[in-house]
Order: structure tokens, then sequence, then C-alpha cells
């Protein structure tokens, strides 16, 4: 793993580190099909604090609540709700998150990863942040299930037979997986409805207090006039995906995921996360290896190659699935990079094969009895 430290680099292009940017510059050009995995580094420059640094988010609220965090990553384990103390701090911490979220605008290095997507050079983003900032520049971040028409069935004695539609998940529809979900919502912890996370309900969540679910206080209500017995309602909660929690949109992440590393990714870079947790690592070390594996099947120069930009260096063991490690600021990283050219979409493909075809010469005519009379050339069909 090469490393590029910002700092260092000269003016004169013979320097190593202007030599080792080439070579970085040289693999974004080339690409057709980026991964790109970013962390909180990437929304620093936002407004939005990063988790792990030393004036992070979890030393903040170490040095905000002594007496009730041994460590910031308490507020982000599930098994607070455990504990009615730690439930108003969490309530009071996503509402005062909630509205830095608000405020906050996209960094040059969301608009990168929208440049890439609009040139057709990116596969998929997956986010850690639940920020939702690639959603504001315009990145799809919902799934979308299409439906299509299955096999007959066998005929019965009393129909003719019958042809079922099956959903599926539209792999190409999400440009922006969340992985730990988002605060634009709210979700009931009883009856699953979401909600929008209202300027309202970050006010309520800001005093601390877990606010109603509407849906599950209507339901109590009409069980009370009809005369039957109450049942647990519940409350609303940031639809987050916290630490000991499973991932409600696991099975769908995997699905995007496996179908990406089929699809031969042939640029990964990783951005703003410090490889800590579990699940991301093993993300990272598997589009890792399908890159490597993707510049074995190509001959294009600097491709198949990965990236890693971060203030941080990378943990042991990481040297053999980075090529390039890249120490400095996010965005003054990505301001160093080229937007590739944009590749030709599918359709203009398509299209551009439908001229070809039109452009081949046709066939010369049977030539008539009279010799004499002259023949008029075929000529293609231009555009």
């Amino acid at each position: 793993m090469q490393r590029l430290i910002l700092s260092d680099l000269e003016e004169t292009a013979d320097s190593e580190a202007a030599c080792c940017l080439a070579e970085v510059r040289r693999a974004v050009q080339a690409c057709q099909r980026c991964i790109i995995i970013t962390g909180a580094g990437i929304s620093v420059s936002s407004g939005i604090p990063d988790f792990r640094s030393p004036d992070g988010l979890f030393q903040q609220l170490k040095q905000k609540y002594p007496s009730s965090v041994s460590s910031g990553r308490d507020l982000f384990d599930a098994t607070l709700f455990h504990c009615p103390d730690m439930v108003g701090l969490f309530y009071n911490f996503m509402g005062e998150l909630r509205n830095l979220v608000s405020q906050a605008t996209c960094t040059p290095t969301h608009e990168f990863i929208k440049r890439l997507d609009e040139n057709g050079k990116l596969l998929r983003c997956y986010t850690q942040n639940i920020d939702s900032l690639e959603k504001r520049i315009g990145l799809e971040t919902s799934f979308q299930r299409t439906s299509k028409e299955c096999c007959q069935t066998e005929p019965s004695k009393d129909s003719g037979g019958s042809r079922r539609r099956q959903t599926t998940l539209d792999k190409k529809f999400t440009r922006a997986v969340q992985l730990h979900g988002d605060l634009d919502n709210v979700v009931c912890t009883i009856c699953h409805t979401k909600y929008p996370f209202t300027q309202q309900l970050a006010q309520e969540f800001c005093e601390g207090t877990p606010p109603a679910c509407p849906r599950c206080k209507e339901i109590e209500a009409i069980r009370d006039i009809v005369g039957k017995r109450s049942v647990t309602a519940g409350v609303l909660r940031p639809d987050i995906v916290l630490y000991n929690e499973a991932h409600p949109q696991s099975e769908l992440i995997g699905s995007l995921s496996e179908y990406d590393l089929k699809r031969r990714p042939d640029l990964l870079i990783v951005i703003g996360t410090s490889l800590k947790i579990p699940g991301i690592k093993r993300m990272i070390k598997e589009m890792s290896r399908c890159v490597h594996d993707s510049s074995d099947r190509t001959k294009r120069a600097g491709a198949g190659k990965a990236i890693y930009i971060n203030r941080d260096e990378p943990p042991r063991g990481w040297d053999d699935v980075f090529d390039y490690y890249i120490a400095g600021d996010a965005d003054q990283a990505i301001s160093m990079l080229p937007i590739a050219d944009a590749k030709p979409s599918r359709k203009l493909t398509s299209m551009m094969k439908v001229v070809k075809s039109t452009l081949k010469p046709k066939a010369k005519p049977r030539q008539r009895s009279h010799r004499s009379e002259q023949q008029m050339p075929t000529s293609p069909l231009i555009y």
C-alpha cells in the first residue's frame, strides 16, 4: 500500500508524492464501475462531527455526561433502552443531532460522488452516515420493487389457469445504500409505522421524552370505545440501526452487495471511516478482492485499484486490501481527483448498434435486361 500525505505534496511533478497522486488520478480516470464506501469523515466539513476523533461525537458525549456515559458509544447501543436515564439522554442527543443535520450542507465529497453517478461511473455508494446528505444531492436511497409475470400455473377444473406476479428488488434503482438508516424519519417501536422527523418532533426529543406513536394511540382509543382491554402502545424513535441491533433491511442490502460483486467493480474508494465496524470491514475486503480480480481481466491502464482516504492511518492488516492510502481531509483529497469522462449509457450503446446496422450497405439489386438503362447505386441511410 502506497501512502500519500497531502501535506507533503510538492509543486514539482518529479516528487514521489506527485507520482503517487498521478497513479491515483489515473485509476479514477480509468474506472467504469466504481464502488464508494463512506463514513462520518465526509460530513465533518458540513458541520456534523465524526464519531471517533479526539473532538468527535463519542468524546463530546463522554464529556457532556461524565457520570452517566462511560463511552460515547453507549448512546448508540440498543441496550440503552433498558435504562430509563440513558433513554432520556439518547432522545436529547438525537434531537440535537437532528437539528445539526437539518442545517448541514453537502460537501465537495458528496458532489464528487454525484458527478461520478451522472457520468455513469458509479456502480453504487454505501454510506454509514445517517445524515441523508446523499439523498439531498439527488442520489436515490430508497428500495424499489418491481413485479413481473411468472409462468402459468396448472389449469384446474374450475378455471383455465392463471398467471402469478412476483415482486423482486430493482437492484439498479438504489444509488446510495444507507447502511445504518437515517434521521429523516422516526419509527414506532411497536407497530413500526414511520413518520417524518419534523422540527416539532426534534424539539420533543430534545426534552428527553419519547413521543407516543399516533397510530398506537388511535388503536388504543378504538379498543377502549369497544370495551376491549388495552394493549401496549409504542413510542417513536429515530429510524436508525444501533449497535447490538438487527438490521431490518439486512437481506435487501446483502442482495445489493452480492449483485454489485457480480458486476465486477473496477475501482473501490473508501472515505472517512475508521474501519472499526465488523460488517463494514467485511464488505470492504470483499469489494477489494473483487476489484483486484477485475484488474486481471482488463487491460485498461490504472484499473482495478482500491483507495483509502482518511485523516488517520488504517489499522494493521490493511496493506493488502488497499493500493493507496491518502492521509488528509476528505474534501482536499477529492479536489485533486479527476471526474472521469462519462461512458456511453446502455440506451446510447443500443441506439448506436441500431444505427450501425442501418448503415450497412444494402444488397445490390439484380441487373435488368436493358443494359443500356443506367443503374442507380444504392446508398446507406444516413441520420
